[in-house]
């Protein structure tokens, strides 16, 4: 649509479509989730002997997956440092572990299916540009250290401006994850296993086998993984145990000598991800940041051109003709949710709330919800147990969801916009009475009007001017400015309304 924002790793990788679900289909394992997560553990679970069908609503790849920054690191800004003091040297080791497994994952599949996807190892770092941060730098790579991770604090980086310091993790990687995930994909098809794009899940019903209810058909299945970003069933709380944090990111040619050789994000201060691109026999500068809670800042195109300025300050960039965003969810105590549902489902599996590094973390728990299909047992299930309650959580939830309340509220406060006040290209929540409308109007000067209603759980949605979208600030479901979903956890379009009329 005119100014939609897509990713690059979507422009340069179009894949294959697959169809859509159009009958009953029962299999051993039904994967709801068609990122890395989903992808990942459909093929796992194929190579344990599983009938699969791998569902997902839209195409393949096209969530948070296909809109990421594409980075494969166990480092994840300042976290080990946190992770040893809220949950010891052990959880730190298994977060760490987790993570690198991932990567060598990827790295063997690339190997052994002949999947090329710019697989590149690669050195990442946190770095900061304040003096002040040098000291929780250092603390951060002792605690890497001590957790078993190849981690070291630095002074020397190949970047344009100076820095205080970084912490410099060895033998980390990068790829292009639609090129490495599609292929994975299209090999679960067969030997009784399915791939079903366009199908969207409405529920799950029954237990022995479970029924996974679609607008199309059904799936039976012993066992269920619920593999999307946050979980479309409301079971198990999720979206009161995480908030979900929109990022942008911009690329555009640079001239490979002066690109630089690692991958980079700060910290302190305003987030800056950067990292260079293979692209044919040329080269990308990628830079990513400027993020903030989903539905709480306006206007978001101003975000990308603070990333825009930024960028042309310190590099020479001709122009930066790939632009997107995409928004993830941050757990309450910054440990992903993986394994069973909840404490009642023992054959409904989910794995959510990644905290934006969600690639090598997704494929570890691909590992985790394999093995406890399977009847495996795994060393890192227990730390990320998505059914655990520890008192981080606690403190956090109560303070996330008192704004979540608050914001409800606020938010149905009368808005003085009249739908006569919108330029083409515009888009803004209008009263009429008691009722909140979502009004975009298009280039061609037609008028799209929307319930502003959240058909997750009720909040009003806002305009996202940067992505043209309507983006929900309670739970961070999205949808497009035709109403439609595009992102969970809600699964219904929000309702039409008659302007006319009303």
């Amino acid at each position: 649509m005119p100014g939609q924002t897509e990713s690059f790793w979507v422009t340069s990788c179009p894949g294959r479509d697959f169809p859509s679900l159009r009958d009953e289909v029962s299999v051993d394992v039904c994967v709801v989730g068609g990122g890395i997560v989903g992808v990942t553990a459909a093929t796992m679970l194929k190579d344990q002997g599983k009938t699969v069908a791998l569902v997902d609503a839209r195409r393949f790849v096209q969530g948070a997956t296909g809109y990421t920054t594409a980075k494969l690191t166990s480092s994840h800004n300042l976290i080990y440092d946190h992770l040893v003091k809220s949950f010891g040297l052990e959880g730190a080791r298994i977060y760490g572990e987790a993570n690198e497994s991932g990567i060598d994952w990827i790295e063997k599949r690339c190997g052994t299916d002949s999947i090329e996807c710019g697989f590149e190892r690669k050195a990442n770092y946190v770095y900061s540009e304040d003096p002040n941060k040098v000291v929780d730098l250092k603390a951060e790579a002792k605690a890497a250290g001590k957790a078993g991770l190849p981690a070291s604090f630095v002074t020397e980086v190949d970047l344009p401006f100076p820095v205080a310091g970084a912490v410099r993790f060895e033998h980390q990687a990068q790829f292009h994850p639609r090129r490495f995930l599609l292929p994975l994909a299209e090999k679960v098809v067969g030997d009784g296993s399915h791939v079903f794009a366009h199908t969207t899940v409405t529920g799950l019903s029954g237990s022995d086998p479970i029924h996974v209810d679609t607008a199309s058909g059904g799936i039976s299945a012993d066992d269920v993984v619920i593999a999307t970003h946050l979980p479309i069933l409301d079971r198990g709380l999720f979206f009161a145990k995480a908030h979900p944090f929109n990022s942008y990111a911009i690329a555009g040619e640079i001239d490979p000598a002066a690109a630089p050789s690692g991958m980079y994000i700060s910290t302190g201060g305003s987030t800056r991800s950067i990292r260079s691109i293979p692209n044919e026999n040329k080269r990308l500068l990628m830079i990513g940041g400027a993020g903030h809670k989903v539905g709480r800042a306006s206007p978001t195109s101003a975000r990308y051109e603070e990333l825009e300025e930024f960028g042309l300050r310190w590099w020479d960039i001709g122009g930066w003709p790939h632009r997107w965003s995409t928004h993830d969810y941050v757990s309450v105590d910054r440990v992903p949710f993986i394994g069973r549902f909840s404490r009642t489902s023992d054959h409904v599996f989910v794995a959510t709330a990644f905290g934006k590094w969600g690639l090598a973390a997704g494929v570890a728990a691909a590992m985790i919800i394999t093995d406890a299909i399977v009847g495996r047992s795994n060393p890192w299930a227990e730390f990320f147990d998505a059914k655990r309650v520890n008192v981080h959580q606690l403190k956090e939830a109560v303070v996330e969801n008192a704004q979540i309340g608050a914001r409800f509220l606020l938010d149905r406060a009368p808005h003085p916009r009249a739908l006569s006040d919108l330029e083409l290209g515009a888009g803004a929540i209008v009263s009429s009475g008691l009722n909140r409308i979502a009004a975009y109007k298009d280039e061609s000067g037609y008028l799209h009007a929307f319930s502003a209603v959240c058909t997750h759980l009720g909040c009003i949605v806002q305009w996202n001017d940067g992505d043209r979208t309507w983006d929900c600030p309670c739970h961070g479901s999205r949808f497009d400015h035709e109403g439609h979903v595009v992102n969970g956890p809600a699964i219904r379009d929000l309702k039409p309304i008659d302007t006319e009329e009303d």
